[in-house]
């Protein structure tokens, strides 16, 4: 698998927060996940509005389920 590199950001999104991801290992792993689901979607035939839906949609199902827990 090819070396996945750092991403940097200018400033954040309109109406968006943004976050510190943790360790280069946590980041890279969100990371290989957004790319997993991106490649399975665009295979499925998914527009690219449906697969970055989806990792959105993702993001979101965790952060919830992380919100959850005690």
């Amino acid at each position: 698998m090819a070396e996945i590199k750092p991403t940097l950001a200018r400033g954040k999104p309109r109406g968006m927060e943004s976050t510190h991801l943790g360790s280069r290992a946590a980041r890279e792993f969100i990371e290989a996940e957004a790319i997993d689901i991106f490649t399975t979607m665009t295979n499925g035939g998914c527009t690219f509005q449906q697969a970055l839906a989806a990792i959105f949609m993702s993001g979101m199902n965790a952060a919830h389920t992380v919100k959850e827990k005690p």
